[in-house]
């Protein structure tokens, strides 16, 4: 899978990533995906980051080798921001929201669901 990172300065880092795949069957190509990442990390000091994450997923298949019925095309869009703080070195708190989106060869990118979330990170030292 190839990937390029890089640094905009000290505190913003860009990656991008992508993977092809093709799966062939003795009646021939299955199917093939791509897909394709972008994630940006902004780091603010030791204890604080921000991340944005952009995944698309595209599928395309050959659906007369399939057994059950499945769409020829489709494809995938999945977005997640996160807030990151570290409290001190036992302690996390993370906030963040993420969201995703579906379409095929009859529906344009639809939203098909969305999450905010928090969550707390604590090492119990015994």
């Amino acid at each position: 899978m190839p990937e390029i990172e890089y640094r905009f300065g000290r505190h913003l880092t860009m990656t991008l990533d992508h993977n092809f795949d093709r799966l062939h069957v003795e009646a021939g190509r299955l199917y093939t995906a791509n897909i394709s990442r972008i994630k940006l990390v902004y780091q603010l000091n030791k204890r604080t980051f921000i991340r944005a994450i952009t995944q698309y997923i595209d599928y395309r298949r050959n659906t007369s080798l399939y057994l059950s019925e499945v769409a020829p095309q489709e494809q995938h869009i999945f977005n997640q921001f996160l807030f990151s703080y570290k409290i001190n070195p036992q302690t996390v708190v993370y906030l963040g929201y993420s969201d995703n989106y579906f379409a095929d060869q009859d529906i344009h990118p639809t939203q098909t669901n969305r999450t905010v979330f928090a969550k707390i990170g604590y090492a119990w030292v015994i």
